[in-house]
């Protein structure tokens, strides 16, 4: 095999895997209201669906480096794959809730470890001159596939059920991992193997834990609860040990000692915020739309498809231009933009038709483009060249770990929410009151015109009124979860000013 034809098979295995890869994080959110309703389930569990990939692929980025070097890539990749695979077919035959939980621990670790290999395999194809067209290829296969696994994801729900969201991917990882077999390299380094940070990991890998479960529990067993003050106390005491043992460590997993530099904090802290976003909203539209505005899962998914196309093809652009003016400008804008968007998003309603909501996620997604690429080339500024891919890599961590806490924190808001505004409803609107009784009036007419007895329209309209009870309360939630989704993300403007650049007086 010649090695331009072995640069093209890296190149299609690296495109083929990160797409998969990247849209099995969001292909489950459209059949996030079929498996709650498989299991009987709110959305403070429902959404471990994609906190736990989240998290999980947060450690994973973390381990990537020292797997590749101690393991070589071909054998990590081929390794990653089959886990993924397997943790496939072990979420779509799952018997229970726990299962489909592992299932997408395992995948987002997968993931993790397995998006970072592609990236340095793809750098050594193209190298040192056209690292760009490496970046862009893989951005473009990174962002394009959590904007089309929804809109898949539906369709395999429409056509078959909510399990076949999880064997849409497999096919892809085994041919990618046929391939890898055979192109990818393997252990070059010779000598000993590096050391893992396993304290580091598992101190990491327990407070995500600790925390998230703190989260989703305080909203079911309550905040004083003795379990949830546990857990937020064990995840406080581990996020201190693991700074700790991390700033002392040699063999560090996370050098935290670079966030001494306020330049890259405030990077850190806009890409955390810039993964709530981004994961928030691709986990919080599917559902949204398919609860209030009734859409299959395939129109669902769909809406996010054009979005998902001006994500993958502006962002290669702002790459460019971003190397021309000051990074917080476009971060800044960026920014503004998606806290607009997500205003569009709190005032829509049941009768808001397709194209808007389409327009609104591709505005919000034009906006998100602006802000990543000068953000990595503001926070990667003045670190060593060594250093850059283990700081770029502390980058997508908090990216990553932005989407875990997001969804979470999110989900649990919105069921809130919906706690607050059906139990506010019910009691201003009760059969008694003037404007209730004219609606079942009204409803009960109708079904008795269509000839049903009035023993039975009369109890029809009353199930009728509750149920639009419901369907209102679930409105006013995800509105309200909208807007302070846009709240939240605003808070990067102020880290913003941060990135810019000193002023250079005479």
């Amino acid at each position: 095999m010649s090695d331009r034809t072995r640069g093209y098979l890296i190149v299609l295995t690296c495109i083929m895997s990160s797409m998969a890869l990247a849209m099995s994080s969001t292909i489950i959110n459209v059949a996030v209201p079929d498996i709650m309703g498989a299991f009987g389930i709110g959305q403070d569990l429902a959404q471990w669906m994609a906190t736990a990939f989240f998290a999980a692929m947060s450690s994973g980025l973390l381990a990537s480096s020292w797997a590749i070097r101690s393991f070589g890539e071909r054998r990590v990749f081929v390794c990653m794959m089959a886990l993924f695979i397997t943790a496939s077919i072990i979420g779509g035959s799952g018997q229970d809730f726990n299962s489909i939980i592992l299932s997408r621990m395992a995948q987002g670790f997968s993931a993790g470890i397995s998006l970072p290999l592609t990236q340095l395999a793809m750098y050594r194809v193209f190298g040192p001159d056209k690292r760009s067209l490496a970046n862009g290829l893989f951005g473009f296969s990174f962002v394009l596939g959590p904007g089309i696994g929804p809109w898949i994801g539906g369709m395999a729900v429409d056509a078959f059920d909510w399990r076949s969201v999880f064997y849409v991917a497999p096919p892809i990882a085994a041919i990618t991992a046929l391939l890898a077999s055979y192109v990818l390299s393997p252990r070059e380094e010779m000598g000993p193997k590096p050391k893992f940070d396993i304290l580091g990991f598992g101190l990491l890998s327990v407070f995500l834990v600790c925390i998230l479960s703190a989260l989703s529990d305080g909203q079911r067993l309550g905040w004083q609860s003795d379990q949830v003050v546990f857990l937020m106390s064990a995840g406080i005491f581990l996020a201190i040990g693991f700074i700790f043992w991390e700033w002392k460590n040699e063999n560090r997993l996370l050098d935290v000692r670079r966030f001494s530099s306020p330049q890259f904090a405030a990077a850190n802290v806009i890409s955390f915020l810039f993964g709530i976003g981004l994961f928030g909203s691709l986990y919080l539209l599917p559902i949204f739309v398919q609860i209030v505005q009734n859409y299959t899962p395939t129109r669902a998914g769909l809406v996010l498809i054009p979005a998902g196309l001006i994500l993958g093809i502006v962002m290669p652009v702002m790459g460019r231009i971003g190397d021309r003016i000051p990074a917080h400008m476009p971060i800044i804008i960026g920014t503004l933009g998606f806290v607009l968007s997500c205003y569009a998003l709190g005032i829509a309603d049941a009768n808001t038709g397709f194209w808007a909501f389409a327009l609104i996620v591709m505005f919000g997604r034009g906006a998100h483009s602006a802000i990543f690429p000068p953000l990595m080339a503001a926070g990667l500024k003045n670190i060593p060249v060594k250093e850059i891919p283990a700081a770029n890599g502390t980058i997508n961590f908090t990216r990553q770990l932005g989407g875990a806490f997001g969804i979470n924190l999110l989900a649990i808001y919105l069921e809130r929410k919906i706690s607050f505004f059906s139990e506010h409803i019910s009691t201003t609107q009760s059969p008694a009151h003037s404007a209730s009784k004219e609606f079942l009036y009204k409803v009960t007419d109708i079904f008795s015109f269509a000839g049903l007895s009035d023993s039975v329209s009369q109890p029809a309209a009353i199930i009728y009124l509750n149920q639009t009870f419901v369907a209102q309360a679930n409105m006013l939630a995800f509105r309200e979860t909208f807007i302070m989704l846009g709240i939240v993300s605003g808070i990067g403007v102020i880290f913003a000013f941060i990135l810019k650049p000193p002023s250079n007086k005479s």
